[in-house]
């Protein structure tokens, strides 16, 4: 028999919140580029991201840098604000909400890099319905290696098969699996459909109110 769950983990980008635009056409619009161009570009900028998600130094920096490499009119600050234009997924708040209602811890589990995190918890209000906010670029160590879902666990103070964690990212399922959680795929902005899809998996008291 599976452990009872006590608390549920939650990441943010795909589950909790999404682009509130089409992010590509944006950063095309600020660059001016489009095509083959435009996704190299991307590339680029995914990858200068990766290495600072666990809050060694700032984005803004690497971000700088890939903007001169490209010889751009844009500001690095301007393509930073990009990363902030966010839309809350008010139904799984919702869900949240009802959770906590009935007594299970919600907490969340993310990576971002420091000027992103600073904005979630000054803007989006998750301080309020999360406790703790497990953010990389705040612990030094991102997802999906183990010691991140170790430190989470350590944050919630329960033993590890207690937590929920979904993620839309088969990796860090996998990993968090390995460090004993119970661990769902979540399908990529599927809402509170597919939370409850998740939750009817486990031994949660009753169904999320209507």
């Amino acid at each position: 028999m599976s452990a009872q769950i006590r608390a549920v983990l939650f990441d943010c980008d795909g589950v909790l919140q999404r682009p509130a635009n089409d992010w590509a056409a944006e950063v095309g619009r600020l660059t001016g580029l489009e095509g083959d161009r435009l996704a190299a570009f991307l590339d680029d900028l995914s990858d200068a991201e990766q290495p600072v998600l666990d809050g060694s130094r700032p984005f803004a920096g690497p971000l700088a840098d890939v903007v001169t490499s490209w010889g751009l009119p844009v500001r690095a600050e301007d393509l930073l604000d990009v990363w902030q234009h966010l839309a809350v997924d008010e139904g799984m708040l919702d869900a949240v909400r009802d959770l906590r209602a009935r007594g299970t811890r919600c907490a969340i589990a993310t990576n971002q890099h420091r000027e992103r995190a600073v904005y979630m918890r000054r803007e989006l209000g998750y301080e309020r319905l999360f406790d703790p906010m497990v953010i990389s670029g705040e612990i030094g160590v991102a997802k999906p290696d183990p010691a991140y879902f170790h430190h989470a666990v350590q944050r919630l103070a329960l033993p590890a098969a207690q937590v929920l964690f979904v993620d839309d990212v088969q990796a860090n399922v996998d990993s968090a699996l390995t460090v004993g959680l119970a661990a769902h795929l979540f399908a990529k902005d599927g809402g509170r459909p597919e939370l409850e899809r998740i939750l009817a998996l486990h031994d949660l008291a009753e169904p999320l109110a209507a």
